[in-house]
């Protein structure tokens, strides 16, 4: 079984971010910061606090409310904090390769109703981090695709493991798994490397496709991978500024 390894990357991508969220041009600034990278994203600034945080590698605060229907102003922002603060660790948890600040501001899909501080976002970024590099097994939401092992015991799983499990085909990352059941990706991705710890599940090639046998697999290719959640989900949105030239 072979894991990415996380700690080297997503140290990097931690400093780069911290520093530009905590640098002069972010300090009292309205803008949008853009991450780039692999997924990248953009955290949207009022008057220096986080109102949003968006990044095509994690659900929005659309996706996690599901069919719930129309919900309330303290709810929502529930949801957006929650969202906000998934789609930070995704972006440390991934590639990052540069930071650029615009004063430009643009429209979310739902933005807080309160800012958050910008070092308590990388508070909690970083224990999150620091909870998944703890685990035995820690995987890469982005790159580690991970397959039911034939044979395990699957009594007594409780919903989340099952939900896992029956998205987990072998072509899907965590990340895939949490676009594919609505969730976030920080919880789906912590329970998976339990999962593989406790030996319910493997990481395996890209290549090898590999269905549960005793719970209904979900066949909805179209819960988007990697390269197509720019173009599928937020096809504008995460256009990736122009560099200036020297």
């Amino acid at each position: 079984m072979r894991v990415t390894p996380l700690k080297s990357a997503t140290q990097f991508s931690f400093d780069l971010l911290a520093g530009a969220l905590t640098g002069r041009d972010a300090a009292r600034a309205t803008g949008t910061l853009h991450v780039l990278g692999n997924p990248g994203g953009r955290i949207h600034l009022r008057d220096g606090g986080v109102v949003c945080v968006e990044s095509p590698g994690s659900p929005g605060p659309e996706a996690l409310t599901g069919t719930r229907g129309r919900i309330g102003e303290t709810e929502l922002h529930v949801v957006a904090m929650m969202a906000t603060h998934d789609a930070a660790f995704t972006v440390v948890a991934g590639d990052a390769e540069d930071c650029v600040f615009t004063p430009q501001t643009l429209d979310t899909a739902v933005a807080m109703s309160a800012a958050v501080d910008p070092v308590r976002l990388l508070q909690e970024t970083s224990r999150r981090i620091s909870s998944l590099l703890a685990l035995p097994c820690p995987l890469s939401p982005h790159h580690d695709r991970v397959a039911p092992v034939h044979g395990a015991d699957l009594h007594d799983l409780s919903r989340l493991r099952e939900e896992i499990l029956a998205h987990a085909t072998g072509r899907r990352t965590t990340r895939d798994i949490a676009f594919a059941s609505g969730r976030s990706v920080y919880p789906v991705t912590i329970e998976a490397c339990r999962m593989v710890a406790d030996g319910l599940m493997t990481v395996v090639p890209a290549t090898t496709v590999i269905a549960s046998p005793r719970l209904p697999v979900c066949e909805d290719d179209d819960v988007p991978l990697p390269r197509s959640l720019r173009h599928q989900l937020l096809p504008k949105l995460f256009k990736q500024p122009e560099r200036k030239k020297p």
